[in-house]
């Protein structure tokens, strides 16, 4: 029976106790003792350990835990024994002052500290293959390394004896957890964060009040601007007049524009097959409607190829519906979607039988059980059989002859699979009816899923008269690709290219007011046809003309429309912005000018009163994991980094995670604070990693998680949003950011916490050419105060003049607005 990974470890511990003693030197020590210690004992994989690592002016033995640099090992030959203290064995931790009574043990202890401090790792030890010592070689508590405790095992016979300890502490799972950092600073009041302004806020993060006016407009918003998105059902009339795909950014995408386009163009090279846009400057690819229409069997899917939210399903729909309509009016088309109709793997080829079979009788009546048609089909079978043995039968005994037949028929179609492919073949030669097959959204499924369905497509291209499209991610594409099924073929490929979001909004907006407005007043909402219409000029105005509006949605949206639009319902309707105002302007004959901030925060804090991490989109990339103050600047450190590093013709802009850990940790932070931003980042969208490998997967930075650390870090309203979530490590400072609602208090508080983060920034040992600086980003910040200060003033002044009350809502009394720049 296999032992459980802690009883095998036991057990190898066992036998290493038990071998003879032997004089072995440094290597053999190492080979002998410390390699099964490490790999057989605590189940580090042997892929995690690196051995003589440059660390200038020598060579590390032991770097465990790759990617992410955990543990520094020192390794001395067995005889070279620490003369340690006796009645050390199962103490709990050991004073580094005690071994360093020993010379020997000093010696070691001091070599191997230089190696860890200078590779950035906070853990480091000495073992000669009996006998093992564990410290910090770095803290952020303000003690002295030398003044630190240690985990010391004296001895293997100590290690067997307290395995339990051994394991809790040192074992790769260990190690990934920081149990021993934790013991190690035990007693120091720096190794956790304290406490978010959001824990000492009653009723956090509360729910923010919409009149019955925006509950109406939320509603609408729902049916019109975001949802249509993933329904099927949607009409002709939208996708003509909604479907936009340019295949051209918007100069407001400043940041995003250069990742996007870059990373596209460089398709063909990164993925190793030639990948055609689906459309060019004149409508649609001819070599796409040349597949797509083409009498000619294929042996080969067509993979199309988009970020998520580009719009691939759009574009499907469109090139079925509208662009290709009438060169397909003969075809049978067929769409399977995996992203709404779940599926197991073991389950994939059969989905697809079932939805390609229940769409041919719900959408052209043909039932291919049918008796009638089943007899088609086979009807050459069926006159084989009938000269076959049951041939006389057909006169003698005609009910006999019919059982056996029906009973030949039934076998024949208990392959469902291939009983399709048959009847498929059957329309395409008496109804000359071509089949095409869409299998969309295999890319929101794991790899595995995704190679499945591709073999099903490829075997189904060979066997069908017909045209198999599957769409997929590059990333997805690319990885498959490399170790998939994929690799076996040469697929066709095109690209669905990121459209301009501007252009899509202007166009779903179009839409949304030409069908609300036809719908003329509806009895059951608070809205009458005057109101949407004034409501619905003032958002195509702000998210058509306002240059300021449309650069944050490009940016925040990176390409993705599906996103794009998600932050438009959320607006639509939000207690954050002020419906009474719009309408009482366009009374006046005005059109209201959308303030920024109304759509910061409206994105930010969705439906909430202040910001929640755990439902808003958008990531606090100040917070941190461990009582460090550096760590505010962590996150931004590392989405800068990667995007230099990254190359859009080499790997995708892929870098690899070694990189990624062994740069942070030359800033000084450890492996679990680099996992913490990196898994957390790639949560919500700013980072890319290739799927089912979080612990070894590349990295690559996206147009969002660039805008993030370019712009939004400089930017009032994000500030202002994150600071209930940051934990901040001077006490004077905690002290005075409290939980204000009024503008002028919110800003005075921001100036604090920007103070508190110069600060910060100042005692960080940063290194030489950061791509992150935020000496640059706080000044940046800090007029972007100056100036919401100064509308606020110009706000009130005007709000006055015009004899308008303050607001009674306490969240935003004398807000900044552009009230003066209304029409």
């Amino acid at each position: 029976m296999t032992l459980d990974p802690y009883q095998s470890g036991l057990a190898m511990l066992q036998e290493l106790v038990g071998s003879p003693p032997a004089a072995r030197n440094e290597d053999t020590t190492r080979f002998q003792l410390v390699d099964p210690l490490l790999v057989d004992c605590l189940g580090h994989p042997r892929a995690s350990i690196e051995t003589e690592i440059a660390a200038h002016p020598g060579y590390a033995d032991y770097i465990v835990g790759a990617p992410a640099r955990l543990l520094v090992i020192e390794a001395k030959r067995e005889g070279l024994t620490f003369k340690l203290p006796a009645g050390l064995s199962g103490r709990p931790t050991v004073a580094l002052a005690t071994l360093r009574e020993d010379s020997m043990a000093g010696a070691a202890i001091d070599q191997v500290t230089k190696y860890a401090q200078q590779l950035g790792i906070g853990l480091a030890g000495i073992a000669n293959g009996t006998q093992l010592a564990v410290f910090l070689a770095s803290r952020n508590d303000g003690k002295e390394v030398a003044r630190g405790e240690a985990i010391v095992f004296v001895s293997l016979e100590d290690m067997r004896d307290n395995f339990r300890k051994l394991w809790d502490l040192l074992s790769r799972n260990a190690l990934m957890q920081r149990t021993a950092h934790q013991v190690l600073m035990m007693g120091s009041t720096g190794s956790q964060p304290p406490q978010k302004l959001s824990s000492t806020i009653k009723n956090y993060p509360g729910f923010r009040r919409r009149s019955e006016r925006e509950t109406d407009l939320k509603l609408l918003s729902t049916v019109f601007i975001q949802d249509i998105e993933g329904n099927a059902q949607v009409s002709d009339e939208f996708l003509r007049d909604c479907y936009y795909n340019s295949g051209t950014l918007s100069q407001y995408a400043s940041v995003s524009k250069e990742i996007i386009k870059a990373r596209y163009d460089n398709l063909p090279d990164v993925l190793g097959v030639q990948s055609e846009a689906v459309r060019d400057k004149k409508g649609l690819n001819p070599s796409l409607k040349r597949d797509l229409v083409s009498r000619v069997i294929s042996s080969k899917p067509v993979v199309l190829l988009g970020d998520v939210g580009v719009g691939k399903t759009m574009f499907i729909r469109h090139l079925l519906r509208v662009d290709a309509a009438e060169e397909l009016r003969d075809h049978l088309v067929f769409y399977v979607d995996f992203g709404r109709e779940p599926a197991l793997n073991s389950e994939l080829r059969r989905h697809i039988i079932d939805s390609v079979t229940d769409q041919l009788e719900s959408n052209y009546g043909i039932d291919i059980n049918a008796n009638r048609f089943v007899r088609a089909v086979y009807n050459r079978e069926l006159n084989r059989f009938k000269k076959g043995i049951f041939g006389p039968l057909a006169e003698s005994d005609p009910a006999e002859f019919q059982r056996h037949e029906i009973q030949e028929l039934a076998r024949l179609i208990e392959d469902r699979g291939k009983h399709l492919e048959r009847s498929l073949q059957q329309l395409e030669s008496t109804a000359r009816r071509r089949s095409v097959i869409v299998l969309d959204n295999i890319d929101q499924r794991p790899l595995e899923f995704q190679d499945e369905v591709f073999v099903i497509a490829q075997a189904m291209s060979s066997t069908l008269a017909a045209t198999i499209f599957v769409s997929l991610r590059p990333t997805t594409f690319f990885e498959s690709k490399l170790r998939g099924s994929i690799a076996a073929y040469q697929p066709r490929a095109f690209h669905v290219a990121p459209a301009r979001i501007s252009s899509i909004v202007k166009r779903r907006l179009s839409f949304a007011r030409k069908q609300l407005l036809a719908a003329n007043d509806r009895t059951d909402l608070s809205l009458d046809t005057h109101d949407l219409k004034a409501y619905l000029e003032s958002l195509e105005e702000g998210f058509t003309a306002n240059e300021t509006l449309i650069g944050i949605l490009e940016n925040m949206s990176g390409g993705n429309t599906r996103l794009a639009l998600e932050y438009l319902s959320s607006f639509i309707g939000s207690g954050y912005v002020e419906t009474a105002r719009i309408l009482e302007v366009a009374e006046r004959g005005g059109v209201y000018t959308i303030p920024v901030h109304e759509f910061m925060r409206s994105i930010i804090l969705g439906e909430n009163d202040l910001y929640d991490p755990s439902t808003s989109r958008i990531l606090n990339l100040f917070d941190i994991s461990q009582g460090d103050q550096h760590e505010h600047f962590l996150l931004p450190l590392l989405l800068a980094f990667i995007q230099a590093q990254g190359d859009p013709t080499k790997r995708a802009g892929f870098i690899e995670v070694d990189s990624i850990f062994a740069e942070s940790q030359k800033w000084g932070f450890e492996p679990d604070q680099t996992r913490w931003h990196l898994d957390r980042a790639t949560a919500k969208g700013l980072l890319d990693t290739h799927p089912g490998e979080s612990d070894v997967s590349p990295y690559r930075i996206t147009s969002i998680g660039a805008y993030m650390h370019h712009e939004m870090v400089a930017t009032f309203s994000y500030i202002d949003a994150m600071i209930v979530d940051t934990p901040i490590m001077d006490p004077a400072v905690r002290t005075a950011v409290l939980d204000v609602r009024p503008i002028e208090d919110r800003l005075d508080r921001a100036d604090a916490f920007c103070d508190y983060l110069d600060d910060a920034w100042d005692g960080f040992a940063n290194p030489s050419a950061l791509s992150f600086d935020w000496n640059i980003q706080g000044q940046r910040l800090r007029n972007d105060i100056d100036n919401a200060r100064k509308k606020a003033v110009r706000a009130r002044e005007k709000r006055s003049e015009q004899g308008y009350a303050p607001s009674q809502d306490p969240s935003s009394p004398e807000e900044p607005t552009s009230q003066e720049e209304h029409r």
